[in-house]
């Protein structure tokens, strides 16, 4: 039986998104951020048909964030899965944190808004992001929480209404660094295998059954063979210019007389390739 991940990017709109996934959502987002919601709802509500339009219509490399939702307070947290180490990822999981924040602006619709003060419009910001990659340290925690705190007391920076203004949360499926059996380990196993333990929660175990290969329409099933073909072009595009980036480097390096180990290291090409480099531009 062929298998799908949950990281596949139409299960994993589909199993966060859906008009029925509500529970799920809500409990992977308290898992990650500790942050319990009473509504949080998706921008855009999964369904295959529209799926494929903005497929169709979308560059593959397009820069917007997976998901969006808004919480009961006009909150909106997003959700990024990244399972290919991306240049500059930091920086982008910062762009899509403001970018949420900033949006609201001026927003005249929004609960607390006061008249003459677009700020007021602004609510808190809250970024998830998965990896399958490692972002940080190997020795640290698989989960990564980063929020606005005073240097000198660790309070947090509060907005207006008493609430953390900006979080940043970081997953990553690489890092084993984590509570045996805990929440996160579940959803790691999850997002990792695409299977469940005997004892996970029931909300993982419904996730599980929202994206299992036959619960999948043949269009989805599809879709995803045609996500998958895009995937693997886009990365070894990417490996292809990541590769010609490091010869570039190493070229430079060598003809700054560095020692070879050293350019071995630093652009982690193996020896032979840094010796041949060396002897094509004698």
């Amino acid at each position: 039986m062929q298998k799908f991940l949950p990281t596949n990017d139409l299960l994993f709109k589909k199993l966060l998104t859906s008009e029925d996934s509500s529970s799920i959502l809500k409990a992977f987002v308290k898992d990650l951020l500790g942050i319990e919601f009473q509504t949080l709802t998706p921008k855009e509500t999964y369904h295959i048909d529209s799926y494929k339009k903005a497929f169709e219509e979308m560059d593959i490399l397009r820069t917007e964030v997976d998901i969006l939702a808004i919480g009961e307070d006009g909150s909106h947290t997003t959700l990024e899965c990244q399972i290919q180490p991306h240049a500059y990822f930091r920086e982008r999981s910062i762009f899509y944190l403001a970018e949420a924040f900033c949006s609201p602006f001026g927003n005249l619709e929004t609960n607390d808004f006061i008249r003459d003060n677009n700020f007021s419009a602004l609510c808190p910001a809250y970024g998830i992001n998965i990896v399958d990659f490692h972002l940080f340290d190997q020795k640290q925690d698989a989960l990564q929480l980063f929020r606005l705190l005073n240097e000198q007391t660790n309070q947090p920076f509060l907005g207006t209404n008493r609430k953390e203004l900006l979080l940043l949360c970081f997953l990553s499926l690489k890092n084993n660094n984590r509570k045996s059996q805990s929440a996160i380990h579940h959803w790691q196993h999850f997002l990792k295998t695409g299977e469940t333990l005997a004892n996970a929660p029931d909300y993982i175990k419904k996730a599980k059954q929202k994206v299992d290969y036959y619960s999948l329409g043949s269009e989805e099933k599809e879709m995803i063979m045609k996500i998958n073909k895009s995937k693997a072009i886009n990365d070894a595009v990417i490996s292809t210019a990541r590769e010609e980036e490091k010869r570039k480097v190493a070229l430079r390096l060598i003809k700054m007389n560095l020692p070879i180990e050293q350019i071995v290291e630093a652009t982690e090409l193996d020896l032979e390739t840094i010796k041949k480099i060396e002897s094509e531009h004698k």
